[in-house]
């Protein structure tokens, strides 16, 4: 299909810009350099605005089947076992459809856009393409991809690149992704332990500030995601471990048990963007284009909002031939990235993270205040569902 947009990534992100672009009636080609989906779940949080788009998709049913609604947002205090900050969905359900937090790993998520777009005469879905070059001529675009078979090559009218971080689309651009990792890394345990007997009245989704060692935990579907803090002087393979996770978990809920260990794994985490999202026909979404700290679960869904946006820009630019539309996108959501995404998700970092004795204090007064007024527990919760335009 000469006339399709290609987009290189079947994840989340590639995967929705495909169900945006075919809703509109314009033909897509997706190339995915595994096998298949990535079975991996490190991202696994869906906020309101992400699932007001869903729903303008067509997919939001198929969706809500497979995630675990979260109905409050818990902030705790990990050395004195209490809640510092409980918020309620309920208090923005005036502003949303969505008034809750869906947990659901991003490659279930991404199954099922895939299970929805497998018969559909608009999309080509293809595993096993690497991207590994392009260029423009007066037609569109082309782009050459290693196969099995040798270089293959497709053209189009635009290539957007959702490949995630390390983007093969970026570097063929030789754009910068300039930015910062952080010292500590996450490590991520998935496990079925009930935590209410060693933290009651604990919700399905907690930040647990302290000082040593914040922890995160979300529960999905059969399964509790603990996420602990990884310093830098720790050795990974170390940390991965049985004995060392058994460790930190008999020292989280403060006594020893057997507990299933269903999933490990150890990732760093940055806060980096793209030099710029657009150079000519080519346009880049998602961690290809900004990655930041995931502590607030907005990573992803920046990415699938960023689809959302550049959905509408193409409509734009292919009804009136103007690259206009495509400067807006690039515009709009890198300012975003900047100015919101890293904004929110640094704060939210420092606050888990916080060692000074009086700034913690002052800190759990703070969300203890929040929680318990109304008008400000709203906006804090339509910044967490990235409906801060609502305010």
């Amino acid at each position: 299909m000469h006339d399709s947009i290609l987009i290189i990534g079947a994840g989340p992100v590639g995967l929705s810009l495909a169900t945006a672009l075919v809703q509109r009636g314009i033909p897509v080609t997706v190339f995915e350099q595994g096998k298949g989906i990535a079975p991996e779940i490190r991202a696994s949080t869906f906020h309101a605005a992400t699932m007001e788009k869903m729903d303008e998709w067509g997919v939001i049913d198929d969706v809500l089947k497979e995630g675990y609604r979260v109905d409050r947002l818990q902030f705790w205090d990990r050395q004195e076992r209490k809640i510092v900050g409980d918020f309620d969905y309920g208090i923005i359900a005036e502003d949303t459809k969505y008034p809750f937090r869906l947990q659901c790993p991003q490659h279930v998520y991404a199954s099922t856009l895939l299970r929805k777009l497998a018969d559909h005469p608009l999309v080509r879905v293809l595993f096993e393409h690497e991207f590994v070059s392009s260029h423009e001529d007066d037609r569109g675009i082309v782009a050459n991809f290693q196969t099995a078979q040798g270089i293959e090559t497709y053209r189009g009218l635009l290539l957007c690149g959702a490949d995630g971080a390390n983007s093969g689309v970026r570097r063929w651009h030789g754009l910068g992704f300039e930015g910062m990792t952080y010292e500590d890394r996450f490590l991520l345990v998935g496990t079925d332990i009930d935590l209410t007997p060693y933290y009651p009245g604990i919700g399905p989704v907690s930040y647990i500030f302290d000082p040593e060692e914040w922890v995160i935990t979300l529960q999905l579907n059969g399964l509790l995601r603990i996420v602990f803090q990884v310093t830098d002087e720790q050795d990974s393979t170390q940390e991965l471990s049985t004995a060392r996770i058994q460790a930190r978990v008999w020292k989280f809920l403060g006594e020893q048990r057997e507990f299933p260990i269903l999933h490990r794994s150890i990732y760093r985490v940055h806060q980096r963007v793209a030099d710029t999202f657009r150079v000519g026909r080519t346009l880049l979404l998602g961690d290809a284009a900004h990655i930041n700290n995931p502590a607030s679960g907005m990573g992803m869904n920046s990415g699938i909002l960023d689809a959302a946006c550049l959905c509408e820009k193409i409509v734009e630019h292919l009804a009136t031939e103007d690259d206009a539309p495509l400067d807006d996108y690039v515009s709009l959501r890198k300012s975003y990235a900047l100015d919101k995404i890293r904004q929110y998700t640094k704060q939210r970092y420092q606050d888990m993270s916080t060692v000074d004795r009086e700034a913690r204090r002052v800190r759990n007064a703070s969300y203890a205040s929040m929680s318990q007024d109304r008008g400000r527990s709203r906006e804090f919760l339509l910044r967490a569902a990235m409906l801060d335009h609502r305010i």
